[in-house]
């Protein structure tokens, strides 16, 4: 299963494909066509070991949903999402 970070002026999605055979240009190509509305703008795969923020959708260390990356963390003062 691949995970890929979507994002847009506005919104920050996450999408899994069954199989890992696709490119981040590929899954853009796809979601712009099935989500035209959203105006998916990028779309980045999230490696194995890894997550996206839930604050800014940067990919984040570790498997760990909470955990911000270390941009956010460094802004913040924080490590987890849930003490912002």
């Amino acid at each position: 299963m691949a995970k890929f970070i979507l994002t847009s002026e506005t919104q920050i999605g996450i999408v899994k494909y069954p199989y890992n055979d696709k490119t981040d240009e590929q899954v853009l190509a796809m979601m712009q066509a099935n989500e035209p509305d959203a105006n998916w703008t990028t779309c980045k795969k999230i490696p194995r070991g890894k997550h996206s923020c839930k604050y800014c959708g940067n990919i984040a260390e570790g498997t760990h949903e909470d955990l911000l990356c270390g941009e956010c963390r460094e802004t913040f003062g924080h490590s987890l999402y849930s003490e912002l």
